[in-house]
């Protein structure tokens, strides 16, 4: 599977990448082989069709829901930028697998269609499994440059330390970033998330934390409020 620029693909690779029905496949620390991260193995039609939004949704960020959302009302098309020219994120990467024993898969580059207009980039993953059947995930974008472009955390919601871990993603250190503010956001917004998801039963997307060149939101989706999982996605913006 090609893993097309835009928020629609995002969304379905933050699904694979935690497993919907979470198994324990692989030892703690290692990049993932059962589930496939970006640019590897297949998105189902079921998948596609749940966190997909609608091709009618436009693709501006001014669009984006102000509160809790199915993912239906989320724009489309949206496509990632580089943080800041000369920022690679490695040194918050190694920080953030080394305290959650995950190792990212070397990196590949994905070029996309032959006739796809944007360029291609590299892509890595990893995953682990803090307790027999869940799973913290993992997943990196970067610009042939080596600039980064977005980092999405996936974790089960009945993971150990999932919400630590999630809160550690949210302080990615690029430039304009406020880490402590990019916290509580996510502290604020998980309960709301939360909600959203009880009453819907369907994926849910928050509404954007905005800092510097960044965007992040926040998904929930899962077969129940039992199963479910939080995919956090951190992405420059134009």
């Amino acid at each position: 599977m090609k893993f097309p620029h835009t928020l629609a693909a995002a969304l379905a690779v933050c699904a694979l990448l935690a497993g919907c029905s979470s198994q324990a496949g692989s030892s703690p620390g290692s990049a993932s082989s059962t589930s496939p991260g970006p640019g590897e193995g297949e998105v189902t039609p079921s998948v596609t069709a749940a966190i997909t939004p609608s091709a009618t949704a436009t693709a501006d960020l001014d669009d984006w829901p102000t509160e809790p959302a199915t993912a239906d009302k989320l724009p489309a098309g949206i496509h990632s930028t580089a943080f800041a020219q000369g920022y690679s994120g490695a040194a918050f990467l190694a920080r953030l697998t080394k305290r959650w024993n995950i190792t990212l898969s070397a990196k590949k580059k994905n070029d996309f269609k032959a006739n796809d207009a944007w360029p291609a980039v590299w892509i890595s993953s990893g995953s682990t499994h803090p307790t027999p059947g869940t799973k913290v995930s993992i997943a990196v974008v970067w610009s042939l440059d080596g600039d980064l472009e977005s980092l999405t955390c996936t974790a089960d919601r009945k993971a150990t330390g999932r919400a630590e871990f999630l809160r550690q993603c949210a302080e990615l250190d690029h430039p304009g970033a406020h880490p402590q503010a990019a916290a509580s956001w996510l502290q604020r917004t998980t309960p709301a998330v939360d909600k959203a998801f009880a009453q819907a039963n369907k994926p849910i997307g928050s509404a954007l934390h905005r800092s510097g060149r960044a965007a992040t939101y926040l998904q929930e989706y899962g077969t129940s409020e039992n199963a479910a999982t939080y995919a956090l996605r951190i992405f420059g913006t134009a």
